[in-house]
């Protein structure tokens, strides 16, 4: 079985630098950008249907700026299809061990902890369920892969293996988390973070296990079916 420490599929400097273009206008405008231009719709979207349009724009324009890093990660997934499958099933697997486990810790130290991202895609799923399971089961895993594994683990892993985890898991459980402090305690805003560093990390070591991005985006988009297909 081959094992790899490195990570084959670099992005170009063109991809990089409009990646993190891309991200810091995600971030930053992008919603209120959206919500902006909703009120000036004569019939407003609902806040489902407005979502889904945020999570389309991501996902084209992750389309746009990664397109040849994607079909390059393709590629590979059909040089080693049984390590690719062997990688998806290890991370599926450690992805729940690890997710019961903290769990269990979040019950232990704050039993009434509830997570606002979660509720809100919850009550989203009930005005459009369609537009909530498309939205997060085919158009987020892409997105936030080549945004969250693609530019910023991969980009870091060659320089610090360690850095490369930690910052990226970091990143990834505080942009599910960003828009609700205020909201929560500063207790529950650490329960908050701790409940997406398990999602963090095993899509992290299967995208290097597997040397291929579609490794954590099957993971992740498998994540959500399952977790869409619970509020059903």
């Amino acid at each position: 079985m081959r094992k790899s420490r490195s990570i084959s599929n670099s992005l170009t400097n063109q991809e990089t630098i409009s990646g993190f273009l891309y991200l810091a206008f995600q971030l930053i405008c992008l919603p209120t950008l959206l919500t902006w231009c909703n009120g000036k719709l004569s019939h407003p979207l609902s806040e489902a249907e407005l979502n889904f349009a945020f999570y389309l724009i991501n996902f084209m324009a992750a389309l746009l700026i990664f397109h040849n890093f994607l079909g390059r990660a393709a590629n590979q997934v059909g040089q080693h299809p049984a390590y690719f499958c062997q990688a998806v099933v290890l991370g599926f697997v450690a992805y729940y061990a690890c997710n019961w486990v903290t769990t269990w810790i979040i019950r232990q130290l704050v039993p009434s902890f509830s997570n606002y991202n979660d509720a809100a895609i919850a009550t989203m799923s009930q005005g459009s369920f369609f537009l909530t399971a498309v939205g997060t089961v085919v158009l987020v895993p892409p997105a936030e892969e080549c945004f969250y594994r693609g530019l910023i683990f991969r980009n870091l892993y060659g320089r610090s293996q360690w850095a490369a985890y930690v910052v990226s898991i970091l990143v990834f459980a505080l942009i599910h988390i960003v828009g609700y402090i205020g909201r929560y305690s500063p207790l529950e805003l650490i329960m908050a973070v701790l409940q997406y560093l398990p999602a963090g990390l095993c899509l992290a070591w299967s995208y290097a296990k597997a040397d291929t991005i579609f490794a954590p985006i099957l993971i992740h988009a498998a994540i959500n079916f399952i977790s869409i297909g619970g509020l059903r």
